[in-house]
């Protein structure tokens, strides 16, 4: 899809914070007032059946507006950030015929940044070089990849999450082409909004020994509402090494069921990954450009959020 057209100069406010920072109550408070449209900024919602530990909306948030691109993608299927960006086209310009508000809310920086700034090209890159890329990078082991990974492009490894192995291995197969670096690659690509579109993006931000305990809170909240079911429920039908049952915390309650995590350790090794995350999102989030900052249940921020339309 093209980049520019009848969208070009437009805004679409991108609420963004770490996992469990309040996004979804900021975006009740900013549905009373608009009749905003939320399209998912999240690499986990899209899974279909991970309802309970992706924290898809349920259905009172889903009553007060609609949320797109959730619930709608195999956990066995891999997704990235191409796919977001075209899947975003399509819902936003459906919104905007319908004279509904679009607005983005989630946790997946990434997938803001493939929306803001696009793809980076790729210097000597061809079929041949990818297929040749790829192969090797496919040889490697968890070990191994990582470990190479943080020799070539430290700060990729620090960036990535260790369990991303999509990501991780992106990022290597860019550097065996090229002989230069994700982080390089993309501090130098020139910017090329979807839509030609403006994102102004407001970071939700707590206190970290706020967002910790708010982490540990939803975490046990999740598993007594049948978060231990719901995965022995998608392991029926999916592959516990696929992208989905391989994210943060379903990862751990496949080695609790597989014996290999006693379940008095399960709750402190989810709520343990879950921070990890939530370091890695805030570290993201706080290198974003033209970014305003607040805490979620600011009347400031609210009111920065309503001057964006």
């Amino acid at each position: 899809m093209a980049s520019g057209g009848e969208f070009s100069g437009l805004n679409c406010p991108a609420i963004v914070g770490p996992t469990a920072s309040g996004k979804t109550a900021l975006v009740t408070a900013l549905a009373s007032q608009l009749p905003i449209e939320v399209v998912s900024l999240d690499s986990r919602q899209i899974y279909h059946g991970l309802r309970i530990g992706t924290a898809q909306p349920t259905a009172q948030e889903l009553a007060v507006c609609p949320h797109h691109l959730i619930d709608f993608v195999s956990p066995d299927e891999k997704y990235d950030a191409v796919r977001f960006r075209e899947d975003f086209e399509k819902v936003f310009t459906e919104i905007k015929e319908r004279e509904g508000i679009p607005i983005l809310a989630g946790g997946a920086g990434m997938y803001l940044t493939a929306l803001r700034d696009g793809f980076m090209a790729i210097p000597g890159n061809s079929a041949e070089k990818l297929d040749a890329a790829r192969g090797e990078v496919a040889s490697w082991d968890i070990e191994t990849l990582r470990e190479k990974l943080k020799s070539n492009d430290p700060e990729s490894f620090e960036r990535i999450h260790p369990n991303d192995i999509y990501r991780s291995q992106r990022a290597m197969e860019i550097f065996l082409i090229s002989g230069q670096t994700m982080t390089s690659l993309t501090a130098a690509q020139k910017p090329d909004p979807c839509l030609g579109l403006s994102f102004p993006t407001f970071v939700l931000q707590r206190p970290v020994a706020e967002l910790d305990s708010r982490i540990a809170q939803r975490t046990g909240l999740m598993l007594d509402q049948g978060w231990i079911e719901e995965t022995e429920a998608a392991l029926q039908n999916y592959d516990p090494m696929g992208p989905g049952l391989r994210s943060i915390g379903y990862r751990e309650i496949v080695e609790f069921l597989g014996g290999r995590l006693p379940r008095r350790d399960l709750d402190a090794a989810v709520i343990l990954v879950t921070r990890q995350y939530a370091k890695r999102q805030r570290t993201w989030f706080r290198n974003m450009n033209s970014a305003v900052e607040g805490h979620p249940e600011s009347d400031e921020l609210l009111e920065s959020l309503l001057a964006s339309f």
